[in-house]
């Protein structure tokens, strides 16, 4: 689980019975989505009875909450293409449950994300020390070095705003640092300036922003067929910005991350469980952690 794990205890009177249940709590979309487990019946728990219920039902009750917010946001984005709730269920459950994994400090996430890149030639390991201590692979060319020095630099200007031409521009401009002189072709600026603001309207009327991403690249694709750095950046850019990490970037589909996020949810979905049940485990000679409750 993450810091912003929210549980209390509520109780009800059923029957003339007074139950203690555990509660779950997620927000999502403005909204709060919750899940509960009974803890006792007639008094109050005690802290380790709270915890032990915690230990055993916290990550069912954690699926449940994220079942019920990616339910809930597959019925109420507007889809232009890919009307599929099932397959958008999928997708917005791996996203939270990808949210609630043990995430990468930004030096490796970077190194990661670069060296998938088809054009990059680097590996990971190879790409992080290069950037921790300057050296420079051996058998590495001048362009490449820049290349990945490029791509770098464009991953350190990915703060969540709105993509604008402008924006793209620069990003173009520093990818291309040291490799090549052309700027974005002035014939090109209209209809890039149109898709931008037409990919903005529909984010702002609802549309579902994986679809439009993945739509958005599709017509960049078409519009700079010789850019493809350039274009992988701008979508693993926008997906980072809507919260969707480790989506294939190299020719996106809708299908293509479906499939993605079906063969990579079980494994993910175990990861999440163990990290459960790590924060809830005794350790010899010492005490258990204890719930924080609010």
């Amino acid at each position: 689980m993450t810091a912003g794990d929210f549980y209390r205890i509520e109780f009800r009177i059923q029957n003339s019975v007074q139950k203690y249940y555990l509660i779950r709590e997620i927000f999502s979309d403005a909204k709060k989505f919750s899940a509960s487990r009974l803890i006792t019946s007639g008094t109050p728990p005690t802290r380790t009875e709270v915890n032990r219920c915690a230990s055993l039902y916290g990550f069912e009750l954690e699926l449940k909450c994220i079942a019920k917010a990616a339910k809930y946001r597959a019925e109420t984005f507007r889809y232009d293409q890919y009307d599929d709730a099932d397959a958008v269920f999928e997708l917005e459950r791996f996203r939270l449950l990808l949210a609630r994994r043990m995430q990468l400090s930004p030096e490796e996430y970077a190194s990661a994300y670069l060296a998938s890149i088809p054009e990059v030639t680097f590996e990971a390991d190879e790409i992080a020390k290069m950037f921790s201590t300057g050296t420079i692979p051996r058998g590495k060319t001048l362009p490449e070095v820049n290349l990945v020095q490029n791509l770098f630099n464009a991953f350190r200007m990915r703060d969540g705003k709105p993509i604008t031409l402008s924006r793209l521009s620069k990003l173009h401009a520093v990818l291309s640092a040291n490799l090549k002189d052309e700027a974005l072709p002035a014939e090109l600026r209209p209809a890039l300036e149109k898709r931008i603001a037409e990919f903005t309207r529909k984010i702002k009327a609802g549309f579902y922003p994986l679809e439009q991403c993945i739509l958005l690249y599709q017509d960049f694709a078409e519009l700079l067929p010789n850019e493809p750095v350039l274009l992988t950046e701008v979508y693993a850019s926008l997906l980072a910005g809507f919260g969707y990490l480790l989506f294939p970037a190299d020719a996106p589909s809708f299908e293509e991350a479906v499939s993605f996020v079906r063969s990579a949810n079980p494994g993910l979905e175990r990861e999440v469980r163990r990290l459960n049940e790590e924060k809830f485990r005794v350790k010899a000679g010492g005490k258990q952690k204890q719930l924080e409750l609010f």
